[in-house]
């Protein structure tokens, strides 16, 4: 292994394992949502949702490296009915996805490009021809999980710290932190999808929210959520979404 290539596979190693969890003994949001209801704080710019935490078992990028286009974080509901990607959910939220649309609505986030999943496959795929409408565009957000642990503390840690990503270096495989790049495009909400998917790993027009590094469904990005970052299964946690910028229209 060349020098190089020695200090960057350290350096992206080193940061996939630093914790950024936060840890408190207030709650960190101003008002919890109690199930089934969403929580729109227009002072402090963030919706809150709440969660259970499931074991999606043998699903893809579950303690092991794959690709997926379900989210980790994602509603039992939507478009009128149970969400058809429920069961691929960690965080799984207790409203309709298109209430938790709504909400990043009301506080102003705008989606700018979005499609059906039907158009988006259409879009699909890294090639020279591709334009940027062919990536899902709107305004960005990040994201958070909070709850209370053992020791009646509330822990808080970023949505991407529960997971790792693997990438090629030549011919090395590296791991390193996962670093999504998060906008809010509406497209589940918008054009009914019923996927229940929240924050996607991959640029997927079945949600609302989208890592669009990438063109629409590929490449997708090599990831690994690791449970033992989550707490137990059937706890009750807290889903934050946070607009970075906003497009009032």
């Amino acid at each position: 292994m060349s020098r190089r290539l020695y200090f960057l596979c350290t350096a992206f190693l080193f940061g996939a394992v630093v914790s950024r969890t936060v840890v408190a003994a207030d709650p960190p949001a101003k008002e919890l949502p109690i199930p089934g209801t969403v929580v729109v704080d227009e002072s402090g710019r963030e919706v809150i949702l709440s969660a259970k935490i499931q074991f999606p078992e043998g699903k893809p990028c579950i303690n092991e490296f794959g690709e997926r286009v379900q989210a980790f974080a994602g509603c039992a509901t939507a478009a009128g009915g149970d969400a058809k990607m429920a069961a691929y959910f960690v965080f799984l939220v207790d409203v309709d996805t298109e209430k938790v649309s709504d909400g990043l609505m009301k506080l102003g986030c705008r989606p700018k490009v979005h499609y059906s999943i039907e158009e988006g496959r259409k879009r699909s795929g890294l090639k020279a021809e591709t334009k940027p409408e062919d990536y899902l565009q709107g305004d960005p957000v990040v994201l958070s999980v909070f709850w209370k642990n053992d020791d009646g503390k509330w822990v808080e840690k970023a949505y991407q710290d529960f997971a790792t990503e693997m990438v090629m270096v030549g011919d090395q495989k590296v791991i390193k932190p996962w670093t999504p790049h998060f906008v809010f495009h509406g497209s589940g909400s918008i054009h009914s999808s019923g996927t229940g998917c929240i924050a996607c790993p991959c640029d997927c027009p079945g949600g609302i929210i989208a890592d669009n590094r990438m063109p629409i469904y590929d490449p997708k990005p090599m990831v690994r959520f690791d449970m033992s970052q989550a707490p137990a299964p059937g706890t009750q946690v807290y889903v934050r979404i946070r607009p970075i910028s906003s497009t009032r229209s």
